[in-house]
């Protein structure tokens, strides 16, 4: 593996051959890919003078992201907006082809991917909408940077600044700090030096009032309704939390739910699930010495699209029915998955009142 300066060294060499560069990322996109895609944009305009755009598929869902978005004033264009023929350089950042819930231009390839995931396997569901890029061509000059070791994208795309010597602003630098902040839970899980590195450095580049307002953003009344379903509706297996929540009015409900359970006094793994619309989300957490992306994929079974790395992982499968029933069967159907994953099978279930009868 060459060293990161010279892997920026040669992201810029390949940058320095385009003229026009779009950014990708996966659907509805988390700080980590919000933050990434901004501190790439600004590599190549500011060092480059290089016209980007940054276009986002699905939806910015949770009220945090949303405030990041404005506070941090992140330029970004729904991708069935952009013509991709209109751009001579196609980068990924937080994710790669391949992952199921990353929506690719057809019949384009990919010139530059950065990315902490662990690479999609071979097969690896991409649906109808979303298919494999084709590889580039023999001669073609591509920029490719996976590193499996680095808690967060934004550490990575933060390292290339900080190499090229390129100046930070203070709405970048809250972006990107928050994107380190949130996947690697405040430095405390998958960490690297990189990590370290590029969070100490932003630190007092940050915008304290904008973070404190990315953090704590105004939540409306339907959370709190749909927070009281769900605690309604948890059922724990020794260590393991599993919460269906039934239909939901915003999908980010189902992360955010899982992310408060997690806190469990002497519980490591959390699975969460909720309807919106026709598509059923989940989100899955875990402290336990096992891969989230590795759960998901066996609680899935190969049905719908899902991504993860380290503690945390996230999915979405489309339901062609969901009557009540339907759902229901669908949701203990789940959670056979993830106990069998788990080794949970057969344990007596309860619920935060206690043992269930």
């Amino acid at each position: 593996m060459t060293t990161l300066s010279s892997t920026s060294a040669d992201l810029l060499d390949l940058l320095r051959s385009r003229k026009r560069l779009l950014v990708l990322t996966h659907a509805n996109p988390d700080p980590d890919s919000l933050a990434s895609a901004m501190g790439l944009m600004h590599l190549a305009e500011t060092r480059l003078r290089m016209p980007t755009t940054f276009a986002y598929a699905g939806r910015i869902m949770r009220a945090e992201n949303r405030e990041m978005v404005r506070c941090c004033k992140i330029r970004m264009t729904p991708q069935d907006q952009v013509d991709p023929s209109q751009f001579d350089c196609l980068a990924l950042v937080d994710t790669q082809p391949g992952f199921g819930h990353t929506h690719l231009p057809r019949g384009r390839s990919i010139d530059v991917v950065i990315d902490h995931h662990i690479p999609p396997a071979e097969g690896s569901p991409s649906g109808p909408d979303n298919p494999l890029s084709p590889a580039p061509a023999a001669d073609a000059r591509v920029f490719h940077d996976v590193r499996t070791d680095i808690g967060a994208t934004s550490s990575m795309v933060g390292g290339y600044l900080l190499d090229t010597g390129v100046e930070i602003p203070g709405p970048l630098a809250t972006a990107l700090f928050y994107g380190i902040k949130t996947d690697t839970a405040d430095l405390s899980r998958n960490v690297s030096p990189l990590d370290e590195r590029v969070y100490e450095h932003l630190m007092p580049l940050v915008d304290r009032a904008a973070l404190r307002t990315i953090t704590q953003p105004a939540l409306p009344a339907d959370y709190f309704r749909a927070l009281r379903e769900a605690l309604n509706n948890v059922r724990i297996y020794d260590d393991a939390i599993l919460c269906s929540i039934g239909r939901v009015s915003t999908p980010e409900m189902v992360a955010e739910v899982a992310d408060l359970l997690l806190r469990h006094e002497g519980k490591q793994v959390v699975f969460c699930g909720g309807l919106s619309g026709d598509v059923y989300y989940v989100s899955l957490r875990t402290e336990l010495d096992l891969d989230a992306y590795q759960l998901l994929a066996a609680a899935l079974n190969g049905e719908g699209s899902f991504g993860g790395h380290g503690a945390v992982a996230g999915g979405c499968i489309p339901l062609v029915d969901d009557d009540e029933r339907t759902l229901r069967r669908f949701e203990r159907k789940l959670e056979r998955n993830i106990l069998a994953a788990l080794g949970r099978e057969g344990m007596s279930v309860g619920g935060l009142g206690g043992v269930r009868k």
